[in-house]
């Protein structure tokens, strides 16, 4: 009888498997373990390129509409870009912030000197301090300026409005044979008024409680958007007109203010001008009116109105109402009011006249010139 030779005894798993394979199993489904810390490296680092392309895009085309805004001169379709300097200049600075997080100095100081260009754009609606040092026994009037709105049918809130101000002077746009009924409602306390009628949207008028000056002492435009109407003020001549705009390009404020230059540099001077412009204080479209009317922006930037593109949501708010002052007379408190019934708001400014006897004769000698 032939004995099977002994085998040496083998480990086993608790299945009955030999240990040598379960180690191969193991090993096979458990490959080496990736460093995550690679990884991560690797994400941030394409995460990092993405980001800085998108900011480097977005710099690109805001800084270029910037800068083309300055082109308004010569292409008025710049001058419609121009109208939205402020929240150009507002994204470019975000962009300055966001390259500087990524640490591409390089385009965010690129990007830093087109804000500053932008900033510097918008002058014309830097405040002026210059209300602080006026006289303190220099005659003050009240001006109010609204775009009263052709579909405005809440006109008792707006005569109560105007009469709380106790405004001396005020300036309407958008009058029509419906909305003309503000100026009766008010006609006890604003005995002055000029009207000049146009067409869907109505017309422009100024009102006051201040005595016409002797004269020929108002006129229209006619359908060009401004009325006017001479006052006394301090005992001053002062003329005083409501403009009304167009829309700027493609629509036909240019032609506008073109045929209006010859009229405004006729208007008698001192020309206290106020109105519904549909421009920025910085545009070329303000900056041609004050011009020829011998005016400048009454400084600081106010959003008096919601602009929106058929009904697409957010409304961006827009500086287009102003008042325009002549030389001499000083703005003390410039801000926006209430618009009730309008889909504007309002602008209402405390003026101090000069109250010197030497500048109330240029004045006049300013006028009689001007007659002539």
């Amino acid at each position: 009888m032939v004995r099977a030779p002994l085998r040496e005894p083998r480990l086993t798993s608790g299945q009955g498997k030999p240990v040598e394979w379960v180690f191969i199993s193991a090993a096979w489904y458990n490959p080496p373990i990736v460093r995550t810390a690679e990884i991560q490296e690797g994400n941030a680092f394409v995460f990092s390129k993405i980001f800085r392309a998108i900011n480097l895009i977005a710099a690109a085309f805001t800084g270029f509409f910037i800068l083309f805004s300055f082109l308004a001169p010569w292409f008025p379709m710049a001058d419609s870009v121009a109208h939205f300097r402020f929240h150009l200049t507002a994204i470019m600075l975000l962009t300055v912030l966001l390259l500087a997080v990524v640490r591409d100095w390089r385009h965010a100081g690129l990007s830093l000197a087109v804000s500053v260009a932008g900033i510097a754009g918008m002058a014309p609606a830097f405040p002026a301090w210059g209300g602080a040092g006026a006289d303190g026994e220099a005659p003050v009037i009240t001006i109010v300026q609204l775009n009263l709105s052709f579909r405005n049918t809440t006109l008792e809130a707006v005569a109560d409005f105007i009469r709380g101000e106790q405004a001396d002077i005020v300036t309407l746009q958008e009058v029509t044979g419906k909305t003309d009924r503000v100026i009766d409602i008010l006609a006890e306390d604003y005995p002055f008024h000029v009207l000049c009628r146009a067409g869907r949207v109505g017309g422009q008028a100024v009102l006051s409680r201040l005595p016409r000056a002797p004269g020929q002492s108002k006129g229209c435009v006619e359908g060009e958007g401004l009325a006017w109407m001479r006052v006394l003020a301090g005992g001053q001549p002062v003329t005083v007109a409501s403009l009304h705009l167009h829309w700027p390009y493609p629509f036909q404020q240019g032609r506008q203010i073109g045929q209006l230059e010859d009229p405004l540099k006729n208007l008698p001077r001192p020309v206290l001008l106020a109105g519904d412009f549909n421009a920025a204080p910085w545009s070329n479209a303000v900056d041609r009116v004050a011009k020829a009317s011998g005016t400048t922006v009454a400084g600081g930037l106010r959003f008096s109105f919601d602009l929106g593109f058929r009904g697409w949501w957010p409304l961006i708010p827009v500086p287009i109402d102003h008042i325009l002052l002549p030389e001499g007379l000083m703005p003390l408190d410039v801000r926006l009011g209430p618009g009730p019934g309008s889909d504007h708001r309002s602008v209402v400014a405390r003026l101090a006249l000069p109250n010197s006897p030497v500048v109330a004769q240029a004045l006049m000698l300013l006028d009689g010139s001007a007659a002539n």
